[in-house]
């Protein structure tokens, strides 16, 4: 062993290996998503030790109907209107997400933002300049709520809207708005009421998206979860009347946007999934990439455990480079091809798989 250099890496290497050909039973975890699931929202955090969608499962009352069907990336954006219970595992610049449609309740709409005085009139807020209404950049609707920042905290507001009654969302819901950032600001605030001077309620800012991943150049759809925020005199949630989007920065920025701002009661859901990681430390609370200690467990067991004991091996004797080691290797390869079909006879892989249509495209407007 002492020609093996950097044990630990080598054992991260076989525990890659192992978890692209088996799917065993004891690493499966289930948590729950750090977000509530909501209408027309579809990006999710997933855990940080997440491998292999098992199961997406409602938290409440789980019916026989209540199952997502995973989708590729492309058709999951293209249905998502038209289609319910699916999901996607995507993948953005190193992070990956979890793209959920599960329909349950439907959000309510403060400000469709799609003109400066329909809805009451859209203006600026502190110093903001070049509030108007911009027919190109826009996420839903016919436009969005143009403005540029001057100074920090600079922003738009509306305190002439028609009511909308947030009873039943009071301090149980979340804020969501789209805002288009030409350039990273530091953070985001949303504050909402029945006036933005004595009765109203202060989000928390935000420095990251939705889903957790951090603000980008373009479109972000911002989470405010209302239980967080803080309530100024006495608000009537069944007037909410007024709201004002802000954005904090250290440099002027020209040409935000903000668009559809809507307030959702979410469902509560767990994710079951294989851990991308077969080691945890003595107490079991952490899940690890690599062992860092003596004590750390491995949490495969007898009939899944020789399977990565020879998928060590193989590591190990590309290591030694001796007179053995093709024969080390050989019989590893060997035993691997009589253990993993023996496993998964007994343990079929539980992970979601990718449904795809063989159809004729409706996309291209043929059945």
């Amino acid at each position: 062993m002492n020609k093996v250099r950097n044990l630990e890496a080598l054992l991260e290497r076989a525990v890659g290996t192992f978890l692209l050909k088996c799917h065993p039973l004891d690493n499966i975890r289930t948590a729950a998503l750090s977000s509530t699931i909501h209408d027309d929202v579809y990006n999710y955090a997933l855990p940080s030790d997440f491998g292999f969608l098992v199961d997406l499962i409602p938290q409440d009352d789980r019916d026989s109907w209540d199952r997502a069907f995973r989708n590729d990336a492309v058709q999951f954006d293209l249905e998502k209107a038209i289609k319910n219970r699916t999901v996607s595992i995507e993948a953005s610049e190193g992070t990956k997400v979890i793209r959920i449609n599960w329909r349950s309740r439907t959000p309510k709409t403060l400000n469709t933002m799609n003109s400066l005085t329909l809805n009451g009139t859209w203006a600026a807020s502190g110093s903001a300049t070049g509030v108007v209404r911009d027919t190109i950049f826009k996420k839903s609707g016919g436009a969005s709520i143009q403005f540029d920042l001057v100074a920090t905290g600079d922003g738009i507001q509306n305190t002439t809207m028609t009511a909308v009654d947030l009873t039943d969302e009071d301090e149980v819901s979340n804020v969501y708005y789209w805002i288009y950032f030409p350039s990273v600001p530091t953070s985001t605030t949303i504050i909402w009421g029945n006036d933005l001077t004595a009765n109203y309620w202060t989000g928390v800012a935000q420095t990251a998206q939705a889903d957790a991943s951090a603000f980008r150049v373009g479109w972000n759809l911002i989470r405010t979860p209302w239980s967080t925020a803080t309530e100024t005199g006495t608000v009537a949630p069944a007037t909410v009347d007024s709201v004002r989007v802000t954005v904090a920065n250290a440099a002027a920025i020209n040409n935000i946007r903000v668009d559809n701002i809507t307030v959702s009661i979410g469902r509560n859901f767990d994710i079951k999934y294989h851990s991308k990681y077969l080691i945890t430390n003595a107490a079991g609370t952490s899940w690890l990439s690599r062992t860092t200690s003596d004590d750390d467990l491995l949490v495969l067991d007898n009939d899944s455990l020789p399977m990565f004991l020879h998928e060590c091996l193989i590591e190990i004797a590309q290591q030694l480079e001796g007179a053995d080691s093709t024969f080390d290797i050989n019989y590893a390869l060997g035993r691997l091809k009589e253990l993993y079909p023996a496993y998964k006879g007994i343990n079929p892989s539980m992970v979601q798989k990718v449904r795809r249509n063989y159809g004729p495209s409706v996309a291209r407007g043929r059945w």
